[in-house]
């Protein structure tokens, strides 16, 4: 059964990645902002838009995450890419991720995961939010928390446990 697994993207690409040779879905659905500044770069954008950061100091540029994957033609812009004008805004966020995971679970058999470890808070939850109310597996990509304000290092991904749906009916 192919997997399929969804990502918010936010300040740091390394969760994400990490998350994505761990886990080795099929299709990845990226998750991000647009505009001039949206994270979509890191998804789309020319160049090396992936910054590896040292406090405000960049110390590596890579390139976007889906040819730092090496995903080719796994990819593609127009079917795997969720955009939102704000990332902060849940009544935004949640309606499009809802959608998108209930039409893919229309379509066909897949399994469906989502690892909510990237993206503004907002996007995470409102990822958390649809995967926990479409009944999908949900992971999280930990590390050590040396820096208080984002995981800078994926090292794990672990399955959420999410047993606590059959309370909410």
């Amino acid at each position: 059964m192919p997997k399929i697994l969804f990502v918010p993207v936010g300040g740091s690409f390394q969760p994400i990645v990490t998350a994505i040779r761990s886990l080795q879905p099929d299709r990845i659905i990226f998750i991000a902002s647009d505009g001039e500044k949206g994270s979509k770069s890191q998804v789309i954008g020319e160049g090396t838009p992936c910054e590896v950061r040292r406090g405000a100091e960049v110390i590596e540029r890579l390139p976007n995450i889906p040819t730092q994957l090496g995903l080719g033609d796994r990819f593609q812009e127009q079917r795997d890419l969720i955009l939102v004008q704000n990332p902060d805004d849940l009544s935004e966020c949640y309606p499009k991720i809802h959608a998108f995971i209930r039409n893919l679970q229309q379509q066909a058999s897949h399994e469906i995961m989502a690892d909510y470890t990237g993206g503004t808070k907002t996007l995470s939850a409102a990822l958390v939010m649809a995967a926990v109310d479409c009944g999908i597996s949900l992971y999280l990509t930990i590390a050590a928390r040396d820096n208080l304000v984002k995981v800078e290092r994926g090292e794990l991904t672990q399955r959420v446990d999410t047993s606590f749906r059959r309370y909410s009916n």
